[in-house]
């Protein structure tokens, strides 16, 4: 009964501590949640008490009589054929071309092994449970981070080397065969006598118009009448913020798997589609949340021109966002060059296009407002 009742007074006092913080209390193991402030926010707005309107008056049209020249039978053309001539021409022709053989030699091979790195090795930062004995109630504040190394994965694979090269041996040719023909070719071509034939015509008399039918408008303004509007109100609330619930995953960096042309900041419509699907629709389902766009390149060009396209890279992205209707001030980026590698290759190292590509990335995450 007593170890009931410490249970309870345990579970009070954990709910009077997070009520204090204005923490929420439905929050389950693995939720997260942002801090959004609550702002009271009003709009003037003009409401519109009698539409514009116009107002029409026809003005009819006007007619003249015109004389046309009407055709009625095209002109047309009547041709006479005059057949080719042909004589007889022998000539020979190869039934079998001349061919050359050779003996080849068999190749033998060793088999061995090669020695391959299929993995780099790296170092990460990565977490550990929280040291013991923390009492501080702020997240965060007993977290525990480790550098941590990574060795190389090596593989070795079967191969087979040649020993003995092909080699060639030519012999003698073996002679074509030859048929002699005899064909018709034309001595004289066809020809074709051309007599034109004239087109006939007829003269008509119709009614045109000279200047057609128009409307005369007058327009008539509209009577509007500014109101304001409460868009925001904080009056549920004395703290000024609220907690809203979000993926955990989404406050780590994302990859947004966009590519860009060499050298170029320029979103072409297949990135534009991954920034519609990946930011676009989360920011119009989620307007109380910012998002931070980090853009990275690779170690090759000079420092300063990749942190220039880097930072451009990025911006590119938040103009696109800004163009659909997202407010500037929900968007934050940075470029970050190649100051950031995740690999080890820097300046002078030599490293594949996988290699490198790994560098070129552009992030995401998710900020409170």
């Amino acid at each position: 009964m007593h170890k009931y009742s410490f249970f309870l007074l345990l579970a009070s006092f954990f709910s009077v501590a997070l009520s204090a913080q204005n923490y929420p209390t439905d929050a389950e193991p693995g939720d997260c949640f942002i801090r959004c402030p609550i702002e009271e926010i009003s709009e003037k707005a003009k409401v519109v008490v009698t539409p514009a309107y116009q107002q029409y008056k026809v003005v009819p049209a006007v007619y003249k009589t015109v004389e046309e020249r009407i055709l009625i039978k095209e002109a047309s053309k009547k041709f006479e054929y005059v057949p080719a001539e042909y004589q007889d021409v022998t000539e020979t022709i190869l039934m079998e071309e001349p061919v050359s053989q050779y003996a080849i030699t068999t190749v033998k091979t060793l088999d061995t092994f090669e020695v391959f790195e299929v993995e780099p090795a790296y170092s990460r930062f990565e977490t550990r449970p929280a040291i013991d004995g923390c009492t501080s109630p702020t997240p965060g504040d007993c977290d525990v981070i480790c550098f941590v190394e990574h060795k190389a994965v090596i593989k070795q694979i079967p191969v087979q080397k040649i020993l003995i090269k092909p080699a060639f041996v030519k012999v003698a040719p073996k002679e074509g065969r030859f048929r002699t023909i005899t064909k018709k070719v034309i001595k004289t071509p066809a020809t074709v006598r051309e007599i034109e034939i004239p087109a006939e015509y007829i003269t008509i008399k119709k009614r045109m118009i000279d200047k057609d039918a128009t409307v005369d408008s007058v327009e008539v303004s509209p009577v509007e009448r500014e109101e304001v509007f409460l868009v925001h109100d904080r009056s549920g609330t004395n703290k000024g913020f609220e907690w809203k619930k979000i993926e955990c995953d989404l406050l780590d960096y994302n990859i947004l798997p966009i590519y860009y042309g060499l050298n170029s900041a320029t979103l072409n419509a297949e990135a534009r589609d991954v920034v519609d699907e990946k930011l676009l629709k989360l920011m119009l389902k989620r307007p109380e949340i910012r998002i931070e766009i980090n853009a990275h390149t690779d170690s090759r060009a000079s420092d300063d021109f990749n942190m220039e396209l880097s930072k451009q890279r990025a911006q590119g992205v938040v103009d696109y966002l800004v163009s659909k209707g997202i407010k500037r001030s929900r968007l934050e980026y940075h470029g970050y060059g190649e100051t950031q590698l995740v690999n080890h290759c820097g300046n002078g190292v030599n490293c594949t296009e996988a290699q490198h590509e790994k560098n070129r990335r552009t992030e995401f995450r998710v900020l409170p407002r």
